[in-house]
């Protein structure tokens, strides 16, 4: 058997591909590895000889790869080099190259929610709204902002040749499973956050005490500007005329966002237990940043829009495909990025969760029958 072949079989043992575009996104991720690679920061997955050399990722290849293992599966964690969807299909294609035995791929991450869009059929309906913190599954998803612009507004093609496709029978069946126990699946992501995340919610993150994280909705029409005249150097911070770029790039704090206009939901800090979605995802290359356009597309779309990302889409046509997101932001004028860091953590606690009711094809097969795996280190 040449090289080349040989190494091309040992990374199929890879089976699960878990695919983040931020920094942040991928430390939650590797948060929740019990073994990874010897001197994992120095495998370059590239060309060379030895030990590594079990592991070289296809010449054709240009992603960045960390390896571990979660529950009893071997795990590939991709790290993209930026946002949005053409940077998340140029990833999934190499990652075919090098990885040929993926059978799951999840997207896992943050992304803005749609306040209270959940439906459902549980029984508890007010709890079932949607809120900071929460994880959404995506059941399916829609490219929103692709299209026809025309003089009275913008078009998206939906029609069955300019839509992205249905995952797979097993994909679809498993997440139909996943959703029959979403309940037990909730209490084991909390169990999995607190104990993976034990310090981070004691003590707080990179940007500021957990406990002081507060879950706050402006209405859609009340907008991120000078709510002064006189304190916008542009002239621009009006409801019909616009907003400045300096008001884009402050804070709420900054422009005294009148705080009587807030809402504030029901769940008051992130140590209390944040729930799991089950609904379509719009992804797109653009960041929707305003509550009144994200109102207005979750309306007209037929389907049961949750959440927006920029990643979803670009990997839902290439691999089987599950997308795992905890909401970060509201997806308007005011978002922050103060929720971030807890919203990564609970997207990777699902994610452990769902790999645990995801079969392993090779339970034997793993990362310690490889020269370049030691979980000493």
């Amino acid at each position: 058997m040449s090289f080349k072949s040989t190494t091309a079989s040992r990374r199929r043992v890879f089976e699960i591909a878990i695919i983040c575009a931020l920094p942040l996104e991928a430390r939650a991720v590797k948060a929740l590895f019990e073994t990874q690679p010897t001197n994992e920061e120095n495998i370059k997955y590239g060309y060379g000889t030895g030990a590594d050399a079990d592991f070289n990722k296809s010449r054709a290849d240009q992603n960045a790869y960390t390896t571990g293992r979660i529950g009893h599966h071997d795990v590939v964690l991709v790290h993209m080099p930026g946002i949005g969807e053409i940077s998340a299909a140029a990833v999934a294609a190499d990652l075919k190259h090098s990885f040929e035995g993926i059978k799951l791929a999840l997207v896992v991450g943050i992304c803005g929610g749609v306040p209270g869009s959940t439906k459902g059929n549980h029984p508890e309906e007010n709890r079932r709204k949607l809120m900071l913190g929460d994880v959404v599954v995506g059941k399916q998803v829609i490219q929103y902002d692709f299209g026809r612009q025309y003089p009275d507004g913008f078009k998206r093609k939906d029609d069955p040749e300019n839509s992205l496709s249905r995952q797979n029978p097993e994909i679809r069946a498993f997440v139909a499973k996943l959703e029959s126990k979403r309940e037990e699946l909730e209490k084991q992501m909390w169990g999995s956050l607190r104990s993976a995340f034990k310090f981070k919610l004691n003590e707080g993150s990179s940007t500021g005490p957990l406990h002081e994280l507060r879950d706050e909705l402006m209405p859609p029409t009340y907008w991120h500007m000078h709510h002064n005249l006189d304190d916008c150097r542009d002239k621009k911070c009006r409801n019909d005329h616009g907003v400045c770029e300096e008001a884009r790039d402050s804070s709420c704090e900054q422009l005294k966002c009148d705080t009587n206009q807030l809402f504030t939901l029901g769940r008051g800090e992130p140590k209390q237990k944040p729930d799991i979605h089950f609904g379509t995802i719009a992804s797109g290359n653009t960041v929707m940043r305003s509550g009144e356009e994200r109102d207005q597309l979750a309306a007209k779309e037929k389907q049961n829009i949750i959440a927006f990302d920029m990643e979803g889409a670009g990997v839902w046509d290439y691999l089987p495909c599950v997308i795992v997101k905890g909401v970060c932001d509201y997806a308007d004028s005011h978002k922050n990025k103060k929720w971030q860091e807890y919203a990564a953590m609970t997207a990777a606690a699902c994610t452990k969760v769902i790999l645990d009711q995801w079969p392993s094809i090779h339970p034997q097969q793993n990362l310690e029958n490889h020269a370049s795996f030691n979980p000493k280190n």
